[in-house]
């Protein structure tokens, strides 16, 4: 225990490096996102150009740049690939670990801190955003990072942690803008007043006035350089498009009820969200005796109300608060594992944990059955029954009151699952996406023009932009000088599609999980 304890920040890291990249580069990127941000990150590093970010030669307004950059520097370590683009993500799921760890061990104990550990390091969907090339997993870091530096200082009042936290809001605003500004000031407004110490000077101790400065000083320059080598468009694009009116409003359809945030985390945080209820009982119980857990529920609360009153809702936006639901969590585990008589309701986690192990395999299996470009590989679904079985164990271990053993089995099937989602299912499944289909097709070399629209995961996986037109007249000049091009679209519109019918389709596939499809003509 001494050496565990004794090298536990080393070991926690690789632990949480290995999870957070494992099988990283082992299959396509597809995604929409994903792809969009790949492209960019891709284009600024081919044309060494880091101030103005484009997408497939147009403007890109959606996000800042601080994950392209990191994204090119992957792109510089292991070329131009998937690997390349998702490094770094797993990178800083493993730093946001650790500062979980390290954090948690300073207030709540070791033991705890290694729940927090073991609770973020076994939730798939929470590991599975570090393996994307998005800005998410850079933000999840910066802004917990800046959240616990906050209250270092607000118990020690040592000034280097409101550096600490103030440089992490500006690289946050480099990362995605002025929600790293809102979620830790809200979060620090909301824990005074229930601190009841909200009066200017507690206030104006944590220099918010200097401070703010300071981070803007690290992400003013690059919003200048942008705005004025575009004009404004970059400015008007990102702040009124994607702040203004995705809070606004649904933004690309991801619209839904103020509880669709909530049950976001609930299925992030599988399989320790299932005490989710008991973990909060237990903080509200004890709430006047340790200020890190009211702090933590603080920022919690504050991040799933602001991504519930918000009109665009999408799973990765309240994951800025998963380590400190983790810590909580981690709480009750703590008290859990040391075989007292458990709550009453420990019972009805259980069994609904194990319906889910079940239930899951299963509905995977249907869902696969249903879309007719994955019917051939559905039984890959069957493989998440790794978690029927280790629910078995848990079962056993739960009845026989071993509830450190239930603990352990229900992270180690849980972690194994998404060691066999990221290693064998996504691999098998991608390899019917319309970019690894087509790239049988077209050549490395070969003439194609995009007809009004196209899968975003063509340019990164082709290394390439695409010429797009809009018209079939368009189309008929572009085959006559090039007879042996390709036409490329998966336009959704009937009458485009009705134009298409004089050329001759040489594949049809519809995008994986998205309703869309690729076609591929020639003359």
């Amino acid at each position: 225990m001494d050496f565990l304890e004794k090298y536990a920040s080393w070991i926690v890291f690789l632990s949480a490096l290995f999870i957070c990249t494992s099988f990283i580069g082992g299959y396509p990127i597809y995604i929409l996102d994903e792809a969009r941000n790949a492209e960019a990150a891709r284009e600024m590093y081919v044309n060494d150009d880091y101030i103005v970010p484009f997408f497939n030669g147009e403007l890109r307004t959606d996000k800042p740049p601080l994950h392209y950059y990191f994204m090119a520097l992957g792109y510089e370590l292991f070329g131009i690939s998937a690997l390349g683009a998702r490094f770094f993500s797993g990178v800083f799921g493993a730093l946001t670990i650790l500062v979980t760890f390290l954090f948690a061990r300073k207030r709540l104990g070791f033991k705890a801190a290694s729940l927090s550990v073991v609770i973020l390091s076994s939730s798939v969907f929470f590991v599975q955003e570090f393996h994307l090339a998005v800005p998410d997993p850079y933000l999840i870091f910066f802004v917990s990072s800046t959240l616990f530096c906050f209250y270092e200082f607000y118990d020690s009042s040592k000034k280097k942690w409101l550096l600490w936290a103030y440089m992490g809001i500006g690289l946050g605003v480099l990362t995605k803008g002025p929600v790293a500004i809102a979620l830790p000031g809200l979060s620090v407004f909301l824990f005074l007043i229930l601190k009841r110490a909200l009066n200017f000077k507690n206030v104006m101790a944590f220099r918010p006035i200097l401070g703010l400065s300071l981070s803007l000083i690290i992400a003013i320059p690059w919003y200048y350089m942008v705005h004025e080598a575009t004009n404004g468009e970059w400015t008007k694009g990102f702040f009124l498009d994607h702040n203004v009116n995705r809070f606004n409003s649904g933004k690309e359809g991801h619209g839904g009820l103020f509880l669709l945030t909530p049950l976001f985390v609930f299925l992030g945080m599988l399989p320790f969200s299932i005490f989710l209820i008991q973990g909060f009982s237990k903080l509200w119980r004890e709430r006047k005796q340790n200020d890190f857990q009211l702090f933590a529920a603080v920022v919690s609360l504050v991040t799933v109300t602001f991504f519930s009153v918000a009109s665009t809702k999408l799973p990765n936006y309240p994951m800025p608060c998963y380590p400190f639901i983790a810590i909580i969590l981690a709480r009750f585990l703590r008290e859990v594992g040391t075989n007292k008589p458990p709550f009453k309701s420990l019972k009805y986690s259980v069994i609904f944990l194990i319906f889910i192990s079940i239930l899951l395999p299963i509905g995977g299996y249907m869902a696969l059955s249903q879309e007719k470009t994955l019917y051939e590989v559905r039984w890959v679904a069957l493989l998440l029954s790794v978690l029927t079985i280790a629910s078995l164990f848990v079962w056993l271990y739960f009845k026989k009151a071993a509830y450190k053993k239930m603990i352990v089995s229900i992270a180690l099937g849980w972690g194994f699952m998404g060691l066999v989602l990221f290693g064998v299912i996504y691999p098998m499944l991608t390899m019917k996406s319309p970019t690894v289909l087509a790239s049988k097709i077209i050549g490395e070399n070969s003439d194609v023009v995009v007809y009004q629209r196209f899968d975003s995961a063509f340019p990164f996986h082709f290394n390439r932009t695409f010429t797009v037109v809009h018209t079939l007249k368009e189309l008929e000049a572009f085959l006559g000088e090039h007879p042996q091009g390709y036409i490329l679209t998966n336009t959704r519109n009937t009458e485009s599609l009705l134009k298409l019918r004089e050329f001759n389709l040489i594949m049809e596939q519809k995008a994986l999980f998205e309703n869309h499809t690729t076609r591929i003509y020639t003359k």
